[in-house]
C-alpha cells in the first residue's frame, strides 16, 4: 500500500527552446490533492522535463513514505531507480539525483506508466498544468519564441 500517488508531466517546445514540468501529489485515495506545482525549464528536452517533474515531486514528499509515480514517460519508468548503464549516458545526472534523493529521504518509490491522453483524469490535469505553464512562458518572454 502506498501513502501517496504522484502524477507528472513534462513538455518542451523546440521552436522556442523552452519547456515545462508539472506534478500533482495526492493522498492514496486519489481524491485529495496535497500539492501541485508547475515550472518553466530552459534548454531541456521533454524527457528531462519529465524527470525533473518527478524529482521535484519526490523532493516535496515527507521522509519515510511510500509513493507511486504515474507518468506517461516510459523511459522514466524504465530508467529511474537503476544506475546509469554508462558514465556519459544521457540524463545520468538526473538518474543519480533520483537515487540520492530516495536514499536520503528513505522513500519507497514505485512507477506506473499511464497512456498519454488516455483519459486518466489526474494525468490530464498534469498535462494541462504543463501546457498552460509553457504557453505562459512563451507569451511573457519574447526570446522564448525563438
Amino acid at each position: 500500500m502506498v501513502d501517496y500517488i504522484i502524477y507528472t508531466d513534462g513538455g518542451y517546445s523546440s521552436s522556442s527552446n523552452v519547456g515545462s514540468a508539472a506534478y500533482v501529489i495526492l493522498k492514496s485515495d486519489e481524491a485529495t490533492v496535497l500539492r501541485q506545482n508547475s515550472f518553466v525549464l530552459r534548454n531541456e528536452t521533454s524527457q528531462r522535463a519529465e524527470l525533473k517533474a518527478i524529482l521535484a515531486a519526490i523532493d516535496a514528499l515527507p521522509d519515510r513514505c511510500r509513493a507511486r509515480v504515474c507518468t506517461d514517460c516510459l523511459a522514466a519508468t524504465l530508467s529511474l531507480g537503476r544506475p546509469p548503464r554508462r558514465k556519459h549516458q544521457p540524463d545520468a545526472d538526473l538518474l543519480l539525483s533520483f537515487k540520492q534523493l530516495v536514499k536520503r529521504k528513505k522513500l519507497m518509490i514505485e512507477f506506473q506508466w499511464v497512456r498519454s491522453h488516455g483519459g486518466a483524469p489526474w494525468q490530464e490535469h498534469c498535462d494541462n498544468l504543463c501546457t498552460e505553464t509553457l504557453a505562459e512562458a512563451e507569451s511573457i518572454d519574447p526570446s522564448a519564441r525563438g
